[in-house]
């Protein structure tokens, strides 16, 4: 879901296949309380379950915002934030439990395409939200569309969007006015012409990496697949062959303009080469932030955020976004009804404008809703991020979370074989990929 900047990495959100260690990790989680498990007497007690921790910027927003819940709702709601860290144990402890009937009170899941979880379960042991969201059309209207129908099943909507984090381009503006480059490139043409600019001053393009995910690399690929194929070329036709070439033919050779260390590079490292000045821009979601705010000298002047270039020829509209996958709140079904409805009051409050603006400017966390940026508290950054994209015409989830498990587990040592000249060609890269991806895990 998120990525922090130094020392290890914290997973994003994701499907992640966990090894031998998997029981260890989920008896240390502790055991969730299911709802309607708290004192006879007194408040409903509601649990919420995420990886919102106390010690970063959207678990200490969460904590004032159940503060101000609470206080309005003394005497009949109590909700208490339950939180591990380790978000790819955190996810299959969540997925053993609705399986086997017990989900907790309220949580925070991963809604990747290929995951049928919550679907699967969801009639029988999950709340169905379609009639709350239809009795209040003004909460209903805070979400997208599309959002509520990708967790429609029939007539019941499964969960409630919290967050999808897009992907944009952070841009160093100082570097560039250093290159002789003007403004940032609209198409990918000229975007190829700037890197030579800047290679022709030492720095490199992009910051990339091949360990890990690949996070920053694979983002780069996927913009890369929709400006040559649109915004199905690889979830409605499956990793369609041919823009997937020209994809893989375009990162190798923006690979040539890369930091000397991107091979190899983690997700720390590709980050440090932006905000150190070795590269002029990175691909990278809204958790960036706080870091280029504080390592990169006057960021606000410094720093601009950009979409992504395109073809130039019609294939994708200008503006448009690749974002991660959907994180979306599920709920356990209780036959008391002053429980079911605590829980929606907790949820209408927590998406509610005010809640969304401060879990954006002071969590540096938007929400899957349109968020007010208008706050004096908005980061610089943080507010053109919002802006676009709240004004994308499109948004395309990235192409890893279309894979198997298999295909993801590879795409990095694919990606680093690609680029290093001479092990893979694209063609190879991509039926390789094609091949692990027809794999059922």
């Amino acid at each position: 879901m998120s990525r922090e900047i130094g020392g290890s990495m914290m997973p994003r959100k994701g499907k992640r296949r966990l090894g031998a260690g998997l029981v260890a990790a989920i008896a240390a989680a502790g055991t969730l309380v299911p709802l309607g498990q708290a004192a006879a007497a007194g408040p409903v007690t509601i649990n919420v379950v995420s990886n919102f921790t106390s010690n970063i910027a959207r678990g200490q927003v969460l904590e004032t915002l159940m503060k101000q819940f609470n206080a309005s709702h003394q005497g009949s709601i109590k909700v208490v934030s339950q939180t591990t860290s380790d978000w790819p144990s955190l996810q299959a402890k969540i997925r053993i439990e609705v399986g086997a009937g017990t989900p907790p009170d309220v949580f925070l899941y991963n809604f990747n395409p290929s995951d049928t979880t919550l679907e699967r379960y969801g009639a029988s042991k999950l709340i169905n939200w379609t009639p709350y969201l239809k009795a209040d059309p003004s909460w209903e209207a805070r979400f997208t569309k599309q959002d509520l129908q990708t967790l429609t099943t029939g007539t019941d909507t499964v969960a409630v969007p919290d967050d999808q984090s897009s992907t944009l381009i952070f841009y160093r503006k100082d570097i560039f006015k250093k290159a002789g480059i003007a403004s940032f490139p609209t198409t990918w043409a000229e975007l190829f012409a700037d890197a030579q600019k800047l290679h022709k001053i030492g720095v490199a393009a992009f910051a990339e990496q091949t360990d890990d995910d690949a996070w920053l690399s694979m983002n780069q690929l996927s913009y890369l697949d929709i400006s040559a194929g649109g915004t199905g070329a690889y979830y409605a036709t499956k990793l369609q062959k041919a823009p997937l070439i020209k994809a893989a033919t375009e990162l190798k050779e923006l690979f040539t303009y890369a930091p000397k260390d991107a091979v190899g590079a983690n997700y720390a490292v590709g980050s440090g080469d932006f905000t150190d000045g070795r590269a002029a821009m990175v691909i990278d979601g809204p958790w960036s932030i706080s870091s280029i705010a504080s390592d990169v000298p006057n960021a606000c002047t410094n720093v601009g955020v950009a979409v992504a270039p395109t073809s130039g020829s019609g294939t994708e509209k200008p503006g448009t976004i690749v974002t991660d996958a959907l994180t979306v709140w599920g709920a356990a079904k209780s036959s008391n009804a002053a429980e079911q409805k605590a829980v929606v009051a907790w949820m209408k409050f927590y998406t509610a404008p005010a809640s969304a603006a401060l879990m954006a400017t002071k969590g540096q966390f938007p929400l899957a809703v349109e968020t007010p940026t208008s706050s004096s508290g908005s980061n610089c950054l943080l507010k053109q991020f919002v802006n676009l994209t709240n004004k994308a015409p499109a948004k395309v989830v990235n192409i890893e979370r279309y894979m198997t498990p298999e295909a993801q587990a590879q795409l990095p040592s694919l990606v680093e074989a690609l680029v290093t000249g001479g092990s893979s060609s694209p063609q190879q890269f991509v039926s390789s990929l094609q091949q692990l991806n027809s794999t059922s895990s």
